[in-house]
């Protein structure tokens, strides 16, 4: 067998310090998009006169997201050929430069550059973060790291997009500031370096966690990917329809919204951390279930006129966000051979970025076809339930007994 160059399993658990660095990550990427959500008014008045100011503002907020989409695959193929911590090391430096940039830009076309470079470092920690966790832990320390990285980023959304909103009232600018903790990100990862895990040694049978010689469950790979692309098109989109959903019902305003969002924010951070409650059931069960609470969420609103019950039913959606992404991490991991895992979770994390990139879209497209926000949570409805199922049925599958062998 010819050998190949990759990642090292460590043999053992990392210490604590590893998983809270790798917790950080998702808090980078979820900050990055909230800095600029509660200035987006104030930076159209800023830019007035720079032509369709109006479409630019607020793709700034979310160019990152596409960015992430558009760099994960060539950063897990990096990943795997110079190892994923130094690739850590060099994108969490190139997002710190680069995230920060918009305090002192006055072209809004470098600006939008800024944004874009800072996705681009972004899709760098993400990739190798997830494929870090991988290396440093195993069973249920992955799992619960992974919920520590879920729950982690759902709260840095809620304390980001309160702080930032306090600051720009003072100025548009000074939220980028808050994006310098990459700084500190940066400097946590030269000092507490980790175990050894970058092109350690060959790949072979009895270095990785699975044979290079062992076949890809190609399907099942697949199966997760759709799963986390119709997640982000299901699940999301409804959030995005807050503000106008309340309106239709009559009782909207802008206060309530964002109390809805962060009552949401907070179901998302406990749906997340319940997954230590659900170890020992396996990915589908748990990606079911997790499924079943947002569908159950979204009848709520849909049903519903007063405001008790359609709290009830963000904070149910929320739980199913927070659930999803861990489990969707720790489930691919379980499944991809160490060799390919940089370019596999690159791919996931091109896919799943470009659907959340595409869902406050498609939500819009659904309410237009459907007649109103209110009654496209039918729609919704019915796809969790449609997409709950064959998830489910995986579960019923791999507790099927074995076939006794052929004498």
């Amino acid at each position: 067998m010819v050998a190949r160059t990759a990642e090292a399993d460590v043999g053992e658990n990392a210490g604590w310090l590893q998983g809270v660095l790798l917790a950080l990550i998702p808090c980078m990427v979820v900050s990055s998009v909230c800095v600029a959500l509660p200035v987006i008014p104030a930076m159209l008045h800023a830019f007035a006169k720079t032509p369709n100011i109006g479409f630019l503002v607020p793709m700034s907020v979310v160019l990152p997201t596409l960015t992430i989409a558009l760099s994960s695959l060539a950063a897990g193929a990096l990943g795997d050929r110079i190892g994923r911590r130094r690739l850590l090391d060099y994108s969490t430096l190139l997002f710190a430069v680069t995230a920060i940039l918009p305090f002192w830009l006055t072209s809004f076309t470098w600006i939008l550059v800024s944004r874009a470079a800072a996705g681009v470092a972004l899709g760098g920690m993400t990739v190798s973060g997830v494929g870090l966790t991988g290396d440093y832990f195993q069973g249920p320390a992955r799992q619960r790291w992974l919920a520590i990285q879920g729950a982690a980023g759902a709260a840095a959304g809620v304390v980001v997009s309160t702080i930032s909103g306090a600051l720009g009232e003072i100025s548009w600018r000074l939220p980028f500031l808050l994006l310098a903790a990459g700084f500190a990100l940066f400097v946590g990862l030269l000092v507490f370096r980790g175990p050894a895990v970058v092109a350690s040694r060959p790949a072979t049978e009895e270095t990785t966690a699975q044979p290079v010689s062992a076949p890809v469950p190609w399907a099942t790979l697949g199966f997760i990917f759709a799963l986390g692309v119709l997640a982000s098109l299901i699940i999301w989109p409804p959030v995005y329809a807050f503000g106008v959903l309340l309106e239709e019902k009559r009782i909207g305003s802008v206060m309530l919204t964002g109390l809805m969002t962060s009552v949401l924010a907070t179901g998302a951070v406990a749906g997340a951390m319940s997954l230590g409650l659900l170890r020992r059931v396996p990915p589908p069960g748990k990606q079911a279930l997790a499924i079943a609470f947002a569908g159950v969420g979204i009848v709520l609103i849909w049903t519903t006129g007063t405001l008790a019950p359609i709290m009830v039913g963000a904070f149910a959606i929320g739980i199913g966000q927070g659930m999803t992404a861990p489990i969707l991490a720790d489930w691919l991991l379980e499944e991809t051979p160490v060799p390919l895992r940089g370019r596999v979770i690159g791919l996931y994390q091109t896919t799943f970025f470009l659907a959340q990139f595409v869902g406050p879209l498609f939500g819009h497209w659904v309410a237009d076809i459907s007649g109103g926000t209110t009654i496209s949570m039918l729609y919704y409805a019915v796809a969790c339930a449609l997409l709950a199922a064959p998830t489910a049925a995986i579960l019923l599958r791999r507790r099927a007994p074995e076939p006794w062998p052929a004498t």
